[in-house]
């Protein structure tokens, strides 16, 4: 049964995520009120409301008709500006920051519910319009479901309005930078901060389990699985970390024990792989986004600094925050057996991953560079008490110098870069610290 609900699980993810999800449940939805106000139209508590409020009522079938098909014709026309905005949105998030941010602004359910709207707004009217001179009821015209329809075209003008002010600010850089950088730092703020670490034993003799399926390894169902484990009565290794992509066939696992294929299939159902990269799955998918938005800018073809330099400064935020998350490289069950061991993400792959590409394409531009010691300085500083990173940051400050050396050739950008140093040798040892240029 836990397999099966693994497997929904997994599609259940994938549809929540769909830009249709959220249009097609609302469409349904007004459908079956469409069918509802129907119902009730003649009735007896309904017509004596009708009789209160006949002034702002249609009584003629031609009005009716006409007035519906206005409706319809107007919203049809709405939806389809409001979805080409949508679309237009996700072709400059494309050409000018990254692809990998598209998943995030698909799944915004703001948009979703506003196209949902109208959508069902014009399954409702047309609905109705099927209603006007129908056979075998005593009243030809729907009076109250058409003054209903009515409220909802207004009530779609009115969000046609706050759909153009959301996609505007949704369209600006800045937003979506933040957006990622609040996102990125909630992950972070809900990875379990307890240090607690056992040792890994010897797995030479275990069994070696390929992945099923190829795709980023984006959860591990650890309650789920360590009592899988229990049940069955083995130990288990993942060989990679969350956030790492995975190729069908590739050593996925390792099992202290050898398990029938059976077993083996629904193990897999505890892991979910899929190509999207969200920043709810994982905090390492928000610093990618955040670099890559960063390297974007500072493409020819882009060429915008002031952007990558904005990237930097929240990249060193959140690096600040990561360096003091500390994960457990096990999952623990209710009786805190180790059962299940994982590969918490190395600090410093992170680092390489997120903050090389920016060195390398913004290695010619000084202030950038000077952004990227503000963002180690920062990190420095930071980790000035514990010191457990400290010599990869001086290795990477090292690294910017020597990437960008040619390129630094006058007394301004020179001190400028040495205001910078002078602050990073504050916090080392003799040794360690940096010639000024």
């Amino acid at each position: 049964m836990k397999h099966w609900m693994n497997l929904l699980s997994k599609y259940y993810q994938r549809i929540v995520n769909s830009i249709a999800f959220y249009p097609t449940i609302i469409a349904l939805a007004f459908m079956v009120f469409s069918i509802f106000v129907m119902r009730i139209e003649f009735n007896d508590l309904v017509i004596e409301l009708k009789s209160n409020i006949e002034r702002v009522l249609v009584h003629d079938s031609n009005n009716a008709r006409l007035i519906l098909g206005t409706i319809v014709g107007s919203l049809i026309s709405l939806m389809v500006f409001s979805f080409s905005m949508v679309m237009i949105v996700l072709n400059r998030a494309t050409s000018t920051l990254s692809p990998r941010v598209i998943p995030g602004l698909i799944s915004d359910k703001f948009h979703q519910i506003v196209l949902g709207f109208y959508l069902g707004s014009i399954i409702y009217s047309l609905i109705l319009i099927v209603n006007i001179d129908a056979p075998g009821v005593d009243f030809s015209v729907p009076s109250l479901g058409i003054f209903v329809s009515m409220i909802l075209a207004i009530v779609c003008m009115g969000l046609f309005v706050y759909f153009i002010h959301s996609i505007s600010q949704k369209i600006q850089v800045d937003f979506i930078l933040n957006d990622i950088y609040k996102l990125t730092k909630k992950e972070l703020t809900d990875v379990d901060h307890d240090n607690a670490k056992i040792e890994l034993p010897d797995t030479s003799d275990w069994i070696t389990c390929l992945a099923k399926d190829s795709g980023y390894l984006k959860k591990i169902d650890g309650p789920g699985l360590t009592e899988f484990c229990k049940k069955h009565e083995f130990r288990l290794n993942v060989k990679v970390s969350i956030g790492s992509f995975v190729v069908k066939e590739y050593p996925f696992i390792e099992i202290s024990k050898e398990l029938d294929e059976e077993v083996i299939d629904q193990l897999s159902s505890y892991f979910t792989l899929y190509t999207e990269e969200r920043v709810s799955d994982h905090y390492l998918f928000g610093f990618k986004q955040i670099s890559e938005i960063a390297v974007k800018a500072l493409s020819p073809g882009i060429n915008d600094p002031g952007t990558a330099v904005k990237a930097i400064d929240l990249l060193s935020d959140l690096l600040t925050k990561l360096m003091e998350v500390d994960e457990q490289n096990y999952i623990p069950n209710s009786e805190d057996e180790p059962l299940v061991f994982v590969r918490p993400v190395p600090f410093k792959d992170v680092m390489f991953q997120i903050i090389v590409p920016i060195r390398e394409y913004g290695k010619k531009d000084v202030s950038v560079l000077v952004r990227l010691l503000d963002c180690v300085k920062h990190m420095i500083y930071s980790d000035i008490h514990r010191k457990r990173f400290t010599s990869l940051l001086i290795s990477y400050v090292d690294n910017f110098l020597t990437c960008s050396e040619e390129f630094i050739d006058n007394k301004l950008d020179k001190e400028s870069i040495n205001d910078r140093l002078r602050e990073i040798n504050k916090c080392l040892e003799k040794e360690q610290q940096f010639q000024l240029l």
